[in-house]
């Protein structure tokens, strides 16, 4: 297993006569959590709580509305703008605090996301995606003993919430905590098998662990359900050579080279 785990980590000295754009990818991104990875809202997001719709103005709820349109359209300014506006006359709703926490992210301001999900979930202690997303916030900020009991939070309030799942296997990654990762990204795998950076970060997982074939079967798995990911095919073109079929790899690594080309 040891043995695996350092070819694992010279791989890419293998694979010199790749173009840099693909030596470049790194083998694993096991350690980072990307904003897209955050969740926005609750089933409850797109229409006033009960709670609220007896309170409400309908210039709140309007203001909020306008806002996750403009949230899906990406235009987060103007989002925040309008979340501001419905929190001005409904400061009280979680679910709004949760949704301007996600815009403010998307603007890079991590530090008054961490402030509104803080906000949410002390308003509404039972909100799970305000949870995870303040335990991904302080992840995105290194504050990881904070990260963790976010995570696992949000995992005792919603226990199949695979995001958070994934959430805890890159702190554990980052942290050194090889074991704990692998579990925590299988059981992200076992709660949602779309989730394709947990599915990913599964088969690096097996193939640090001397797993090679347990990588091959999950990362085959990713490729055929995001077959325009390029990490996936790089991932897997690694096992592959590592398994001694060249062919292959070589293939993995075009399929890869060339979505990247495209990007």
């Amino acid at each position: 297993m040891i043995r695996y785990s350092r070819w694992l980590l010279l791989g890419f000295a293998l694979l010199l006569a790749l173009p840099i754009v693909i030596t470049g990818l790194a083998f694993y991104n096991l350690a980072t959590v990307e904003t897209a990875d955050l969740v926005i809202g609750t089933p409850l997001v797109v229409t006033p709580t009960p709670t609220a719709a007896a309170t409400a103005t309908p210039d709140a709820t309007t203001n909020y509305l306008a806002g996750m349109a403009a949230y899906n359209a990406g235009d987060y300014a103007l989002a925040e703008q309008q979340f501001r506006a419905a929190l001005a006359l409904l400061p009280n709703e979680a679910n709004w605090r949760n949704s301007l926490g996600l815009t403010l992210v998307r603007l890079e301001r991590t530090g008054e996301a961490v402030t509104e999900f803080e906000t949410a979930v002390s308003l509404d202690p039972a909100l799970a995606e305000a949870h995870y997303n303040l335990g991904a916030a302080y992840h995105a900020q290194t504050r990881l003993l904070e990260a963790e009991r976010a995570y696992q939070t949000a995992l005792a309030i919603v226990p199949d919430m695979a995001l958070a799942y994934n959430g805890l296997g890159n702190l554990y990654t980052q942290t050194g905590r090889a074991a704990e990762a692998l579990v925590a990204y299988e059981q992200a795998v076992v709660h949602d098998r779309t989730l394709i950076a947990a599915q990913i970060n599964l088969g690096v997982a097996y193939a640090n662990a001397g797993n090679l074939e347990g990588a091959r079967v999950v990362l085959e798995a990713a490729v055929s359900l995001a077959p325009d990911s390029a990490e996936a095919h790089h991932s897997l073109g690694v096992v592959y050579t590592f398994l001694g079929d060249t062919e292959r790899a070589q293939q993995e690594f075009d399929l890869a080279s060339g979505l990247i080309g495209n990007e």
